[in-house]
């Protein structure tokens, strides 16, 4: 992620113990270790694989020489990622809400260990300010983006509700970050939207109409959305909620997952999918599509369809290749499949029909 960014990665310092330390999460010991590495490499910043409290990242600051360094937490540098690839104003509000919400505690810490550089508090640091104008001012900011979300959010319920009004299914595009799911979105609907930015290059989303010309007519809208990470501090998440009501709200979603990776990874960030779905998305229909197939093995594909098998037993499975489009015919088959078992109840029409061969799109 701090890569995809612009940062560069100059050393990594790894410590195992038994329980993280109160003051500085790592001992003071393997702090000096550090503190002599940043003066030796001329680091800029310090970034936390673990979640810090505002007292530990001010207190670290202090030892590794105040405004002169700085320190982050795994999930800033999420925020971080996320602000440069942000590109709309509901991703915008977003981010901001996510890190004045997460950054809200700080300001006592901030005030009361002066000398430390203010930009990583929510809104711009609170200078000389006493805590309470502080507190009362990020109440403030966060009441108002919590407001500007709200009207968006209804702006897109009411774009749902008008799809469906005109018996359009929602089919939503969800997985791990980076696992193909824009480049699928793009040779569906023919755009042209960005790929291989690194992590979350997808932050808002985005819904287009599909047509799908056969022995009878089908018509969907597909929805992109924001990559999943294992982790993600519950605040951020909760800032995203517009984007992932997208996801609870479908008819069906298409599950991407990168099979080109490591079994260990591959079983981690189907965990991680696994968990997230199951919060927001219990009773929607999945299909698993394994996608970058042309990078893998026929022994390395099989062994990534059992895994996805243990922890989605008896959702169907279906392997691809958004970037080279193998296979891209067999999702919207199969998701063709899916949709018409499961609505046709609703809508009293048959379960079953021809599959669809052509596929055009366009915008709704």
């Amino acid at each position: 992620m701090a890569r995809s960014i612009g940062y560069k990665i100059v050393d990594t310092v790894i410590q195992q113990r038994k329980s993280v330390h109160h003051t500085y999460t790592i001992g003071p010991g393997k702090l000096d270790e550090v503190k002599q590495l940043v003066k030796e490499k001329k680091a800029a910043a310090l970034i936390f694989a673990n979640s810090l409290p505002g007292s530990q990242v001010f207190k670290v600051q202090k030892v590794l020489g105040g405004s002169d360094i700085k320190v982050i937490d795994r999930n800033l540098l999420i925020l971080e990622v996320f602000d440069h690839r942000a590109m709309t104003k509901e991703a915008k509000l977003q981010i901001q809400l996510a890190r004045l919400r997460y950054t809200f505690s700080w300001g006592k810490e901030y005030l009361r260990l002066k000398g430390i550089l203010g930009e990583q508090v929510g809104w711009s640091g609170p200078g000389d300010y006493p805590y309470s104008d502080y507190e009362r001012g990020a109440r403030r900011q966060i009441s108002r983006l919590e407001k500007e979300l709200k009207q968006v959010l209804q702006k897109k319920k009411a774009l749902r509700d008008r799809r469906r009004e005109l018996g359009f299914p929602i089919v939503a595009l969800a997985g791990y970050t980076q696992s193909g799911k824009t480049t699928f979105f793009n040779r569906v609907v023919s755009e042209k939207k960005n790929t291989g930015l690194g992590p979350f290059t997808t932050l808002t989303t985005f819904a287009r109409r599909v047509d799908v010309q056969g022995p009878v007519n089908f018509s969907f809208m597909l929805i992109d959305s924001i990559g999943f990470i294992e982790d993600m501090h519950p605040i951020i998440v909760r800032a995203f909620n517009t984007t992932l009501d997208e996801i609870a709200k479908s008819d069906l979603i298409l599950l991407f997952v990168d099979a080109s990776e490591d079994p260990e990874s591959v079983f981690r960030k189907l965990t991680a999918s696994s968990y997230v779905l199951k919060r927001i998305a219990p009773e929607v229909p999945l299909v698993i599509c394994l996608n970058k197939v042309d990078k893998c093995s026929p022994d390395q594909v099989r062994e990534e369809k059992g895994l996805a098998s243990r922890l989605f037993s008896g959702v169907p499975q279906v392997e691809l290749s958004a970037l080279k489009g193998a296979h891209t015919e067999d999702v919207l088959t199969l998701a063709y499949e899916r949709l018409s078992s499961e609505l046709a109840p609703r809508k009293e029409k048959p379960s079953r029909v021809t599959a669809p061969v052509i596929v055009d799109s366009s915008k709704p």
